[in-house]
């Protein structure tokens, strides 16, 4: 008798890096249960960051005051909390930052929603354009640099 098959959730999620044009985006397959910790490694990968600088999530909540205000929250512990519980629908979106020095800002963006297998390994399965280098200056900076600064080498499709 043959057990029935473990569906998992997987997520479709567009992570671009906000300030850079032309823009800088990976889009990554990853388990809806996917610990905030793990997700944070995972971008650090993808984008091709070394984990050198200090990071945070902020979730969108919508304020009390009004429907179209937003406040930002930041999320308290990376170790528990997945990312299926701060978003769940197509179009919610999630902020990343990462070294508060530079200021880079990733939007994550669930574009869809996939079942899978317990086989389901996370990957990124398309992106376009290197990530700037570590302590650069910021999106504003490289924005400014002219096309023959020296950029970090890495494959466009990472």
């Amino acid at each position: 008798m043959r057990q029935p098959e473990t569906r998992v959730e997987a997520y479709a999620i567009k992570v671009t890096l906000l300030g850079t044009s032309p823009p800088i985006w990976r889009r990554i397959l990853v388990p809806r249960e996917i610990t905030l910790r793990n997700l944070h490694r995972t971008l650090q990968t993808v984008m091709g960051w070394t984990n050198s600088h200090l990071h945070q999530f902020v979730c969108q909540r919508p304020r009390l005051s009004g429907p179209r205000s937003r406040v930002g929250s930041k999320i308290a512990d990376e170790n528990r909390t997945k990312l299926g519980e701060l978003i769940g629908t197509v179009g919610a979106r999630l902020l990343y930052e990462y070294d508060f020095g530079d200021g880079w800002q990733h939007e994550l963006l669930l574009e869809e929603v996939l079942l899978g297998d317990e086989t389901f390994q996370q990957t990124c399965v398309a992106g376009k354009r290197c990530c700037p280098p570590e302590d650069c200056g910021g999106a504003a900076r490289i924005c400014r640099a002219s096309p023959s600064t020296p950029r970090r080498q890495s494959s466009e499709s990472q």
